[in-house]
């Protein structure tokens, strides 16, 4: 006897899921290591910060000598200085020629603009010029930037009664071997005392770009007093 055959109901063959392009790309993100946000300015940027710090740790370490390292210039002390004839930075004729026989003279040769030390300087020379003038000596600072440059910064520094005179050429800088240090083209840190007679009394170099006021007073003042006698 033959059973009777039932259509029993096919169950639908389970099919995997077919993958997408864009869960395929999501799946690929998820093992990729974030990209840095650093843009090429920031970098550059960087660099940039880098190579400043750099210079300005070079400048310390040099500027950090220390005053034990002022060198004196022994070779032109008691001859004649060289003569020159320059303007000051409102325009004032000064010539070497003109104190000779009357006054003595001290120049501060120094790196002028970009060098706040020279001009922290420059400005204990005005507070002492009353000093130097009860001791027969006059006072100018020589620079060889440009005079709008200087007057800019004689503001900044309040810097109203010192004569700064204006080297451009370098050419008296140069005659006083002043020339140097930081800046092949720019005066180093030098003072150079010339008496009435016209001659060298004394000229020191100090590297680490700053003197102690009084010590400058101190030995222009020695200085001064032996030649009067």
């Amino acid at each position: 006897m033959n059973r009777p055959t039932t259509n029993r109901p096919t169950a639908p063959r389970a099919t995997a899921p077919q993958s997408t392009g864009r869960r395929t790309a999501a799946h690929g993100d998820r093992g990729r290591r974030p990209r840095p946000r650093f843009t090429r300015f920031a970098w550059q940027s960087l660099t940039v910060i880098g190579v400043v710090a750099v210079a300005a740790l070079l400048i310390f370490a040099y500027r950090a000598a220390g005053p034990q390292k002022a060198s004196s210039s022994p070779e032109m002390v008691a001859k004649p200085a060289p003569d020159f004839a320059l303007k000051t930075t409102d325009g004032r004729d000064v010539s070497l020629s003109d104190f000779r026989g009357k006054t003595n003279v001290l120049l501060f040769f120094n790196e002028g603009y970009g060098c706040d030390p020279c001009w922290q300087q420059t400005a204990q020379l005005q507070k002492d010029q009353q000093t130097f003038a009860d001791m027969g000596v006059e006072v100018y600072a020589v620079m060889v930037d440009q005079p709008s440059l200087i007057k800019s910064e004689m503001a900044r520094w309040g810097l109203k009664t010192i004569p700064i005179l204006v080297d451009q050429t370098t050419k008296v800088s140069k005659s006083y071997d002043a020339l140097g240090g930081m800046h092949a083209s720019k005066p180093d840190h030098k003072f150079v005392l010339i008496g009435r007679d016209g001659t060298i009394l004394w000229s020191q170099d100090y590297p680490s770009m700053s003197v102690d006021g009084d010590a400058v007073v101190k030995q222009v003042r020695a200085m001064v007093g032996a030649s009067a006698n």
